[in-house]
């Protein structure tokens, strides 16, 4: 099997273009286990019952992990053989199992939660596998905002409003107080310690600089960002058209 970490430091190692139509869906006819399906509620297709969860601040921004996943899976294989293969061959290249195992599984959850309709799943983890620097990254971060419910309400009720009113700065204090008010507002999240939050801040500044939003973790301008258009059409299509703020679309 080819190597998917082929060509991730100096650009793809192929681009089937993230609108292509595929004759077959290889995502559509994976078996799908009750393992799955949990982990599938545990994002923004749960609704009311999506909880806040802490583990961001080990899972982080994994983009080339994620791409990794991606491109096993465009491959035919299921869940269970991308652990077993990054377990085989570390394509993350980290020193333990447990992390290889927590971090594969991360990145299966970000791709499962793109979309519930397979076509859109399939085109959305194209894009992260295949697409440009850019626009992997942009849908990156859709799939970590899909996941997150935390990251899903700041990038929309934060930054989001940032781009509405024309207002681009964006200081770390605003992020820690955003951190704040959901610890007031969640019973979940108020079970976090200060060193939690104050981590979950580090990792949300992190995203927004990888994501081209930041020149770095610590610079609070926020950037004008031009959302890639095949994303824009997926996420349009997928019912997330309220998201698109938080990309500088305001269309």
């Amino acid at each position: 099997m080819p190597d998917p970490t082929f060509g991730r430091r100096g650009g793809v190692a192929k681009n089937d273009g993230p609108s292509q139509t595929a004759s077959h869906n290889p995502l559509a006819d994976a078996p799908v286990s009750g393992k799955s399906e949990a982990r599938f509620r545990n994002g923004r297709s749960a609704g009311a019952d999506w909880s806040y969860r802490g583990t961001l601040t080990r899972e982080q921004w994994l983009l080339t992990e994620t791409r990794i996943v991606a491109r096993l899976r465009l491959d035919g294989a299921s869940d269970a053989e991308v652990l077993e293969q990054n377990l085989n061959h570390n394509y993350f290249q980290y020193p333990t199992e447990r992390e290889i195992r927590s971090l594969t599984q991360a990145c299966l959850l970000r791709l499962d939660n793109l979309s519930e309709d397979p076509t859109l799943q399939l085109e959305l983890t194209r894009i992260i596998a295949h697409g440009t620097g850019a626009q992997s990254a942009q849908t990156n971060l859709y799939a970590i905002m899909r996941t997150y419910r935390l990251v899903w309400e700041f990038m929309i009720g934060v930054v989001g409003r940032k781009y509405q009113t024309f207002d681009m700065r964006l200081a770390k204090r605003e992020i820690a107080e955003y951190l704040e008010g959901l610890r007031s507002q969640s019973d979940m999240v108020a079970t976090w310690s200060d060193a939690t939050l104050n981590k979950i801040r580090q990792v949300l500044a992190k995203c927004l600089t990888e994501a081209g939003y930041l020149a770095s973790p610590r610079s609070d301008e926020l950037r004008p960002i031009l959302l890639d258009l095949d994303l824009e059409r997926l996420m349009r299509v997928n019912g997330d058209a309220i998201a698109l703020p938080a990309f500088n679309c305001l269309e």
